[in-house]
């Protein structure tokens, strides 16, 4: 709870400091005015200055809706089809062997209004939130055996939806006509409902879990490229 807690106190903290920035500083002109109408595809930069998926999604893009607003979203997809052999001993008398197979598939759609505040010619100040909404599937069937006697064969499914909010904020430089450096920090508001079924020829059971989640992204770094 003391870091969530600390989450916000940063978050409101830094956005502050960026209103506070904002209102002591004027523009004339801006690169916003050149970027009303264009699209942006966004990498977000690692650690060791590799481009990789922005916020976790798997696409990330947005559209500039006019000279100081702008809508961006993100496409997360996962899929998984895989298979498990195992083979250990018990009580070094007996052998314990299953198999396993599990499919799995997921998405997650999150969007962000972002409105610019401008404090220079080449650096822009926004804010941004917007919701998300997820949904994941996973199968698995297995069989399992003790010294060559099937003792239980079983299957089971999970579902998973997700519901929330993302809210950021960050500063923007454009050090190329086509091209920006952003960094941003964000927090997510999300609401998780799952469900999970098991069944196999010794029980069946059966479980659902609700959850809400407050988590921050920390300081993003990403760049994007206009077009």
């Amino acid at each position: 709870m003391k870091h969530k807690k600390y989450h916000l106190i940063y978050f409101f903290s830094l956005l502050f400091f960026i209103l506070s920035l904002v209102s002591t500083t004027t523009a004339q002109t801006s690169y916003l005015d050149s970027l009303d109408g264009k699209y942006a595809l966004q990498f977000q930069i690692s650690e060791d200055f590799t481009l990789t998926n922005f916020q976790g999604a798997t696409l990330s893009g947005k559209y500039h809706l006019g000279t100081r607003s702008a809508l961006r979203m993100g496409l997360s997809l996962n899929f998984d089809n895989s298979s498990r052999d195992l083979e250990a001993s018990l009580l070094d008398t007996m052998n314990y062997n299953e198999t396993a197979e599990t499919n799995s598939f997921g998405f997650l759609i999150s969007s962000q209004y972002l409105n610019y505040l401008v404090g220079t010619a080449d650096i822009g100040f926004y804010l941004g939130i917007g919701p998300a909404i997820g949904f994941s599937h996973s199968k698995m069937e297995f069989n399992s055996e003790i010294s060559d006697s099937t003792i239980q064969d079983g299957s089971g499914t999970g579902e998973s939806f997700t519901v929330g909010l993302d809210a950021i904020v960050g500063v923007e430089w454009s050090f190329h006509k086509d091209m920006t450096l952003s960094a941003e920090y964000g927090i997510k508001f999300y609401y998780t409902h799952q469900t999970e079924k098991f069944e196999s020829t010794s029980r069946k059971d059966e479980r659902t879990i609700e959850a809400f989640r407050i988590t921050a992204n920390y300081v993003n770094f990403g760049i994007s490229v206009y077009f």
